[in-house]
Parts: C-alpha cells; sequence; structure tokens
C-alpha cells in the first residue's frame, strides 16, 4: 500500500494478514501531497504537490524519483496515467488541466475551460474522454487527445471534490437496470413507495433485461461526483443527465468507490461515517457511524482481496474487511 500526506512524505506500506508495517518512508516534496496514482502495471508512482510539482517515482525499494513536472501556476490536485502509461494527466488550483509526456516530461498540452479549482480528474475506460470537476461547481467532459468540450454538467449546489468514471462491468450493469428511474429522487431520503402491482411489474422487467444484458459489454460511460453539498450524483454521459441523486451524508462527500462485485458503492466524508449504497436501487444497506476522529479525506479499495482503506485528518489509515 502506498500512502501521501500533507507531511510532503509518501509512506511504502507491507500489509500481510498478521501485520501492516513501514516499508519505505520518503520525504517526496516540499509541500503538501495532495495525491498519488499508480500508472496500470505498478511499475510507476506519480506524485503531486502543493509545492507546483508532480514527480514520477520508479517503484523500486528504495523508491527512486526518475522526473520532476514542472508548469503548473498554483497547486496540483489531481493526477491520472493514460490507458497506455505514456501520458499523464493534471489538474490544478490554477484552473488548468494540463497533459504530459512521461518519458520526455514535457507538457504536450494544457486544457481550459473551468472557472475555478480544478479538483479532480478521471479517464473513462477507453481513455478517449476525460472529465473534470471544480469549484465552480460543474463538471466537464473533454476529449483526451485535443481538450476539447464535449459536454458539461451541472446540477450540484456546491463544490465538487470527486469525479470518477464508473469501470466496473457489473457496476454498469447494476446502473443499466437499475430501478432509479422508477423512485422518487427529490434529493431526500425518503422516497415515494410504489404501488404492490408497480413494484412487482418493475421486478419481472428488470429480471428481463438483467437476462438479456447479462452477457453484453455496457458501452455507456457513466460518470460519479462527490461534492460538499452533502450528495453524490450519478450521470449518464451520453445523454449529459443525472440518473440519481445520492443523499445520505451530513457533510461534505469527499470520496467514493465501488465495491470489486459491483453490486455497491462506498462512499465517505467529513460526517466521518461510511455509507454503503446498493447500486441498483440507490438505497443505503449499510452505515459505519463516525469510524474515525476527524474527516475522512480519502478512500481505496482492493480489486480483488475486498479489503477498503480509508485515511483520515486523525493521521490514520484504517483496513476494513468488506467481504
Amino acid at each position: 500500500m502506498a500512502s501521501s500526506s500533507e507531511d510532503a512524505t509518501i509512506i511504502i506500506w507491507e500489509c500481510t494478514d498478521s501485520e501492516i508495517k513501514q516499508e519505505q518512508f520518503v520525504r517526496a516534496h516540499t509541500n503538501a501531497i495532495n495525491s498519488i496514482t499508480f500508472d496500470s502495471h505498478g511499475k510507476l508512482l506519480a506524485s503531486c504537490s502543493s509545492d507546483l510539482s508532480i514527480k514520477i517515482w520508479k517503484f523500486d525499494n528504495p523508491l527512486k524519483c526518475i522526473k520532476t513536472l514542472s508548469g503548473h501556476d498554483h497547486l496540483i490536485s489531481g493526477i491520472e496515467f493514460s490507458l497506455d502509461n505514456n501520458l499523464l494527466y493534471s489538474c490544478s488550483r490554477d484552473k488548468t488541466i494540463k497533459v504530459w509526456e512521461v518519458a520526455s516530461g514535457f507538457s504536450k498540452l494544457t486544457f481550459k475551460g473551468h472557472d475555478e479549482w480544478v479538483r479532480c480528474i478521471s479517464l473513462n475506460e477507453k481513455g478517449n474522454l476525460l472529465a473534470s470537476c471544480s469549484d465552480d461547481e460543474t463538471i466537464v467532459i473533454w476529449t483526451a487527445d485535443k481538450g476539447e468540450i464535449r459536454s458539461q454538467f451541472s446540477g450540484h449546489e456546491n463544490k465538487i471534490e470527486k469525479v470518477y468514471f464508473i469501470k466496473n462491468e457489473q457496476a454498469k450493469h447494476c446502473i443499466f437496470n437499475g430501478d432509479f428511474n422508477s423512485l422518487s429522487n427529490n434529493g431526500g431520503e425518503e422516497k415515494e413507495k410504489l404501488s404492490e402491482h408497480v413494484e412487482k411489474a418493475n421486478e419481472l422487467s428488470k429480471k428481463i433485461n438483467e437476462t438479456k444484458n447479462l452477457s453484453k459489454k455496457i458501452e455507456k460511460d457513466y460518470l460519479l461526483s462527490c461534492s460538499r453539498d452533502k450528495t453524490m450524483k450519478l450521470w449518464d454521459v451520453a445523454n449529459t443527465t443525472c440518473i440519481y441523486t445520492f443523499s445520505g451524508h451530513d457533510n461534505w462527500v469527499r470520496s467514493a468507490c465501488i465495491h470489486p462485485t459491483g453490486k455497491y458503492l462506498v462512499s465517505t466524508g467529513d460526517d466521518r461515517n461510511i455509507r454503503v449504497w446498493d447500486l441498483k436501487s440507490g438505497r443505503t444497506v449499510k452505515k459505519l457511524e463516525k469510524v474515525h476522529e476527524k474527516f475522512i479525506v480519502c478512500l481505496a479499495m482492493h480489486g480483488s482481496l475486498n479489503i477498503l482503506l480509508t485515511g483520515s485528518n486523525d493521521l490514520t489509515i484504517k483496513l476494513w474487511d468488506c467481504k
């Protein structure tokens, strides 16, 4: 496991069934580290910082910095490798997104379109679209190769902290066959109950659709956003519509991820709670309350081991069994 902090360090942890111990401790930047990300092979680790730099590390023991990228005019808040690992995308408080060549370290392109701090970016499954979210309360969809604006989403009522393209295929099936349209979605917790015969009809229709579509690859792009307005929104990118609003957190929603089964969405934020949502119905199925002493600022899910990690302002990282 790799973690980073406002103390400007990166720690590599060795995690076994019996213990978790520090393997490496690196003073990587001269100011807060805002994000780290691996390439698809796990051979490179990138970090971005409030010191206006991005560093690319060879993931080895010890970590070796092989490139330092400079060009943003303000702190850098998010980074992501391209699918082929040849490019690195970054977003910044300078309101721009930059594209870097990993091999040379040169800036190839700059995207401009947001009016405020760009908080987070995400590439879709094909790598041809890039989503960004901002303090201007909008989400922009860009062509990843040219930086042209394809569409723009608005609907959140406060700054947007995170945005993610959903890439888990089972999760896409759950959304595609979901009950979102059959539920009242006024942003509150309480939903209007369907009459019994309508609910049975929807259930039958859902099962038929699941049978038809289970073997098909869902080509649609779905996007999830987390906001300071205490909600998450699920977006249909092609139709430029909000499918559903997840409401239930009592404070800013900072981060979210998809469970490896694709059936559940996990979210957290400044209310210090972890919520697990059913991706077909949008309902909360589990809630863990006040699991850290201070705000939970990030979470991550292991791809196959059903382990959830949460990081907090209380200076701790916790591992959760999510089987």
